[in-house]
């Protein structure tokens, strides 16, 4: 990775070159490098194998330039080099940004949001410069949790053929970017750096999967919840054997941090945006200031949450970043938004349609979700800005212990682990689906019983039986993660009635 000095080094000289441009009216130049380094798991009991594949990697160097034209400052055009940081490379960019110029009258300018006090430099995490082999001791950790665990599996799990496959991966995502335009008085830095893993236990002989995932902001939390995950994933499918088939039908259910963040993340956090209302399209169209969570539920977004894997001071657009209430004591209380759908939300002529009777006379959607994301959630030069969380927290009044909330099911399905997840009849309609994977269990008068089978029961809810009618809801919030999300989650388990289970046939 680049230099963060590098960085605002170029942008300076690269602003200085387009502030000679006599017809342009204004600019932004934007400047990232990230980097994605991924250890992947590829363990098979029965097949020779090194158990650790080489390191796989996702870099990107590289800058963009907004540009808006002097006789029109509803002309707008953007475009962006990799790599090449010269001034050679800011010209080209700025012909090829002239040409690709179209007139967007949505288009209100570049922000100027003054960044106020000075930005104090947040703590920098070691995982911004960790090195190869602190990722793959961790991801040997992991293997050696998962074996040690499996070679002290009871008698009755002991089969000369056992199929242990333990796949995943432990990743390091890291960015640094810099950025000015035409607005600003200084180049606005930031930098984040933080870790996910993930571990999948597979025993083809006992037809169990289990699994665990960790996320953090250091070397430290990487190393120690190494040390957990795998033997936490093996210990799952050793518990989740020979799991039951239960026919379909509607059933009381515990959904665990893990469901209800991907819930969460595929129906809700798309809905929470200004983009979302400005189409038309939110699940909760019309309902801003209205209930749309049970009472006990609040949502925000936190980039500076302590406990939170990712940390970022400022947004890919240089605004200073700050905590975002969504949901307050479930009723909808503010939404994600980047600079460009705050302007077009708060200046739609059908705003009061859209967000409903009971939205508050004066209207305030800061832009403080304005980022440019690839995959993993690292910032990246050649993205557009766009509206994403960072540190998505539920927290619940009144919650109680994961045992009472299984006590209070009394019979129905303790669900563990989904994929799969997505809207049908579209996002408005909050109606989705999603089959459960593992990690889940039967309930019998208030206890776990017996394990489901992975991949034999599929959900069909709609995000209301979930969120506005929960029967108990769980106290802590705890971390889980979503494949492919670049927002970190820490939410409760919540117990929801009478959800429908469709069966999913097994195959031979």
């Amino acid at each position: 990775m680049r230099p963060l000095a590098e960085l605002k080094s170029f942008t300076r000289e690269a602003s200085r070159i387009l502030a000679r441009e006599k017809d342009l009216g204004s600019y932004e130049v934007y400047c990232a490098t990230a980097e994605h380094r991924i250890a992947r798991l590829a363990y098979t009991s029965d097949i020779p194998g090194r158990g650790l594949e080489e390191f796989k990697s996702l870099h990107a160097d590289g800058f963009q330039l907004r540009i808006a034209m002097r006789r029109d400052s509803h002309e707008v055009g953007a475009a962006f080099e990799a790599g090449d940081f010269t001034s050679d490379s800011v010209r080209d960019a700025i012909r090829q940004a002239r040409s690709a110029a179209v007139v967007d009258p949505h288009f209100s300018g570049f922000p100027t949001a003054a960044l106020g006090r000075k930005l104090v430099p947040s703590e920098r995490s070691d995982l911004a410069r960790v090195g190869d082999s602190a990722i793959a001791a961790a991801a040997w950790d992991v293997l050696d949790g998962a074996l040690d665990t499996f070679a002290k599996r009871p008698a009755d799990a002991r089969t000369a053929h056992p199929g242990l496959i333990i796949g995943g991966d432990v990743s390091v995502i890291r960015d640094r970017v810099a950025i000015f335009n035409s607005n600003f008085a200084e180049v606005r830095t930031d930098e984040s750096a933080h870790f996910s893993a993930s571990v999948t236990s597979i025993i083809e002989s006992l037809d169990a999967k289990g699994t665990a995932t960790a996320l953090g902001d250091s070397t430290a939390a990487m190393r120690r919840d190494a040390h957990v995950i795998g033997g936490d994933a093996v210990r799952r499918a050793l518990a989740l054997s020979h799991g039951a088939r239960p026919a379909a039908g509607k059933f009381r259910v515990v959904l665990g941090p893990q469901p209800v963040a991907e819930i969460l993340n595929y129906m809700v956090m798309g809905s929470l945006t200004t983009g979302a209302f400005h189409a038309a399209s939110s699940a909760f169209h019309a309902r801003f200031g209205a209930s749309v969570m049970d009472s006990r539920l609040s949502l925000v977004d936190d980039p500076a949450f302590s406990a939170g894997a990712i940390r970022r001071r400022i947004t890919c657009e240089g605004i200073r970043t700050r905590r975002v209430e969504l949901i307050r004591d479930g009723k909808l209380a503010g939404l994600l938004s980047d600079f460009y759908d705050t302007h077009r939300l708060l200046t739609d002529e059908h705003r009061a349609e859209k967000l409903g009777k009971n939205a508050p006379a004066k209207l305030d959607f800061p832009p403080l979700s304005g980022y440019r994301l690839g995959e993993g959630g690292g910032r990246r030069f050649d993205a557009s800005p766009g509206t994403a969380g960072t540190n998505v927290v539920m927290r619940a009044r009144g919650g109680v212990s994961d045992r009472e909330l299984v006590r209070a099911v009394g019979d129905g399905i303790y669900v563990g682990r989904i994929w799969y997840t997505y809207p049908i009849n579209g996002q408005r309609a909050g109606d989705f689906t999603c089959t459960v994977t593992g990690d889940s269990y039967l309930i019998r008068d208030g206890e776990i019983a017996e394990p489901l089978a992975p991949n034999c029961l599929r959900i069909n809810a709609n995000i209301a039986q979930v969120f506005e009618r929960p029967f108990a809801v769980g106290s802590r919030p705890r971390p889980a993660t979503v494949w492919g999300s670049p927002e970190a989650y820490y939410v409760p388990a919540i117990a929801a009635d009478s959800i429908a289970f469709a069966e999913v046939a097994a195959t031979s």
